[in-house]
This record gives structure tokens, sequence and C-alpha cells, in this order.
């Protein structure tokens, strides 16, 4: 059986995929436009408020990702996966706004 080719499994992907990864290519051009701000030296402020812009994105992504996750994953479980909700509840604590402003981070 011959593997799909990557672009056809992505012109197979339900529509909700689609937009994940359309929402992540925005805060992949976000992310590349802050390196060129820094490249031409804008002003820190313009920088930080970049910045800030593509944390919130990137914040809305994991929500939706967690979202759909709880949707089709736990939802829809007969039984709950105790393993899988573990890693789940360790990814909350990840991407939490108390844990990103504590400077704990993986610098």
């Amino acid at each position: 059986m011959a593997k799909d080719s990557l672009i056809e499994r992505l012109e197979n992907l339900p529509q909700d995929r689609k937009a994940m990864l359309n929402r992540l290519r925005r805060v992949e051009g976000q992310l590349r436009g802050i390196q060129r701000m820094i490249i031409e030296e804008k002003p820190c402020y313009d920088v930080l408020l970049q910045l800030s812009a593509a944390r919130k994105a990137m914040q809305k992504a994991c929500i939706e990702i967690l979202k759909n996750y709880l949707q089709k994953c736990v939802h829809e479980a007969k039984a709950p996966d105790f393993d899988n909700l573990e890693k789940l509840i360790e990814a909350l604590i990840e991407i939490s706004p108390a844990k990103a402003l504590s400077g704990d981070g993986d610098e």
C-alpha cells in the first residue's frame, strides 16, 4: 500500500485540523516578522508588542488543541485513560499563564 503524499494528507484533513494548521502558520509568520524586526533594529516596544501577540496566539492554539482533545478523546471514551489524563494535566500546568510568568521556561 502506497503512502499518501504530504499534500494528499493535508487535503484530506478534517476542517478543524486545517484550521489549526492555518493558525500555526500565522504564528510562524508572526515569529518571522519579529526576527526581521530585531534584524532591522526596530524599537523594543514594537518587538515586545509583537512577541506578546505571538504568545497570545500560541496560547489560543494550545486551548483549541485542548478543547479538541477533551471533546474527542475524553468525552467519547468509555473508560477514562488515567495515563493520558495525567499527561493532559501536566500539559495544562506547562501552558498556564502563571507558569509562563514565573520564569520556569526552558531557556
